[in-house]
């Protein structure tokens, strides 16, 4: 019976693992949190809004309350896929913000812990940058050593006119023997545009020097006020996205929902608190 057991739990971990793999085959490492960015396809990094800040840390200096948000995905419906994520964001001043994000993706078999340091501020009238250090723990059952690894990112918006943004993000720029191979670098570089105050229309690019290119296109449309409806879609692996959300003045709530072209939908819930 405990032989059946273990060799169940084995399998399951090798499943995660590739279906893991098969998820983020841009970037295993790179934090994918956020409902309302799920609802965008991910196209992000002209972006603003809390979460928005830990895709391209930029966002950070238009950040003027501190505020927590919490998000889950549960991958495919999947619970040893899921990726539970706490945000803490404490403005500094008018002109930065500082960001911590801890990440729990997996389960007791296997799982990655990612806790990121984030700092954000405007250069400029028109720009931002931003930096962020990563730190990962994975954690393997059987034989297999738990791994630790260091890298970092930083992100650059600059609104040229009113109603466009422009983004870029580097992640993992600079190899060194800190961290193994197979943490690609990822560029990524993003422009919105508002045709109107309620109406957004979004596009990115990203390449990687593992896996790629990958282009993303996205809309979200507010009406009465407050409320949100998103679409959008991503070519590798292609996939369609969808979500809708509530923005007040003490918290924000999004659910977002999209698809792999072969292992399903993937749900997103977000919940962020404004404090003060």
């Amino acid at each position: 019976m405990f032989k059946k057991i273990s060799l169940l739990k084995t399998m399951l971990t090798v499943v995660s693992c590739l279906i893991s793999i098969a998820v983020y085959s841009q970037n295993p490492y790179r934090l994918s949190a956020g409902a309302r960015q799920v609802g965008l396809a991910y196209a992000t990094v002209s972006t603003t809004g809390f979460w928005a800040s830990f895709h391209n840390q930029a966002a950070l200096a238009e950040m003027h309350k501190w505020s927590v948000g919490l998000n889950q995905d549960n991958r495919f419906g999947l619970s040893e896929l899921s990726n539970k994520t706490l945000g803490m964001i404490i403005p500094s001043g008018q002109r930065g913000a500082l960001g911590m994000v801890y990440s729990y993706y997996g389960y007791s078999e296997y799982n990655r812990h990612t806790i990121g340091l984030a700092y954000g501020m405007k250069l400029g009238e028109k720009i931002a940058a931003g930096v962020q250090t990563d730190m990962y723990s994975t954690r393997i059952a059987g034989d297999y050593r738990n791994r630790y690894d260091l890298t970092f990112e930083g992100g650059i918006q600059y609104k040229p006119l009113d109603k466009m943004e422009l983004g870029l993000h580097v992640y993992n720029p600079v190899r060194t023997n800190l961290h193994e191979r197979d943490i690609p670098l990822v560029i990524r570089l993003g422009a919105s545009y508002r045709f109107a105050s309620s109406f957004m229309v979004i596009a990115e690019m990203e390449a990687s020097d593992q896996a790629g290119k990958n282009m993303r296109v996205a809309f979200e449309y507010e009406f009465l006020g407050n409320l949100f409806l998103r679409g959008g879609f991503m070519t590798e692996p292609l996939g369609y996205a969808f979500g809708a959300g509530y923005s007040g003045r003490i918290f924000q709530g999004n659910i977002g929902f999209i698809t792999h072209e072969n292992l399903g939908l993937t749900p997103s819930l977000s919940l962020v608190i404004f404090i003060g």
